[in-house]
């Protein structure tokens, strides 16, 4: 099976068009669609598919595989050197709790959390999940006012 039948396949698999597929890495749906079919797979194609799908492809030309040891990848910043099954985002690159649906409200949760409201009502009201509302009080550091009954 050639590379262009391999992506293909992966497509159908994991109930992907090649429209979507095509729009995720820049192409025309036809341009794509075209280098499968064909197995004319460009170094740039392959790059772009190594890239957003971690799918590992040889150029038609017989230039390097991206994502091979010591292969500089495209969109990567000069000199760093890919490496293989690593994935995600570099070591000390957050900078805290990112932005949540519930911050702009964070004023009246306050005030239903200082009133006795209950997690489950909070939740409900703003449209999101119990354990949602957990997080995002324990990351902002907010509690729910004990009552004493």
């Amino acid at each position: 099976m050639n590379d262009g039948c391999r992506i293909q396949e992966w497509a159908r698999q994991n109930r992907h068009t090649l429209t979507w597929v095509a729009e995720k890495i820049g192409y025309s749906r036809q341009a794509l669609s075209e280098a499968l079919h064909n197995n004319r797979i460009s170094p740039r194609l392959a790059a772009a598919l190594f890239e957003h799908f971690s799918l590992r492809v040889a150029p038609a030309d017989g230039s390097p595989v991206p994502g091979d040891v010591g292969e500089e990848t495209q969109g990567g910043s000069a000199g760093k050197k890919a490496s293989p099954g690593r994935r995600g985002r570099t070591p000390g690159s957050g900078g805290g709790p990112g932005e949540s649906k519930l911050d702009p409200h964070r004023e009246e949760i306050e005030y239903l959390l200082a009133n006795g409201s209950t997690q489950r009502f909070i939740a409900s009201r703003f449209g999101t999940t119990e354990s949602n509302l957990y997080n995002w009080m324990k990351k902002r550091g907010l509690q729910r006012k004990k009552t004493d009954e």
